[in-house]
């Protein structure tokens, strides 16, 4: 029973290693590892990153932009959050280093939701509302709209504002 008690105590030189936490501290800064302030690759935590990841949150806000335009694209609110969502695409974008995922999803999202949102106001003006423009029933429902919003037909409405007529 002695003899492992002087194993023990003489393990590595450490009689008490909580009593010898300044000695502890020496070696391994002589090491040239110093707990506190390293970088990541000396350090044993696994080799975390030392510095927050700046752009996430661009990517992030980025990536729901561009789901959203993608989503409301029959809706005219597709063109302004697609072009938020590659305003912060870029933003996300540094120098000398591959874009996010995200950010990269993001900008395929944006971009195509703006085109989507182009197109579908494109064919509503010049496809869907001509063909609407000869169903009788339809132009009776705008008129009945404009008389009770304007005071006016339709009719009357796009002379005025316009100065042509359907």
């Amino acid at each position: 029973m002695g003899n492992l008690d002087q194993q023990d105590n003489q393990r590595d030189g450490w009689e008490n290693p909580r009593e010898n936490w300044d000695k502890w501290q020496e070696e391994q800064k002589k090491k040239g590892w110093d707990r506190w302030n390293s970088n990541a690759s000396n350090s044993s935590y696994y080799n975390q990153p030392t510095h927050k990841p700046y752009d996430q949150a661009f990517s992030i806000a980025s990536l729901v932009l561009g789901l959203l335009s993608l989503t409301l694209g029959c809706c005219g609110i597709s063109i302004p959050l697609g072009s938020l969502g590659i305003l912060f695409a870029m933003l996300s974008y540094r120098k000398g280093k591959p874009m996010n995922s995200n950010s990269r999803f993001g900008l395929y999202t944006s971009v195509f939701g703006c085109v989507y949102g182009i197109v579908m106001i494109v064919y509503t003006l010049f496809v869907q509302l001509p063909v609407m423009l000869q169903d009788p029933a339809y132009v009776n429902q705008m008129n009945q709209l404009y008389q009770m919003l304007f005071g006016m037909d339709f009719e009357e409405f796009i002379q005025l504002y316009y100065g042509t007529g359907l």
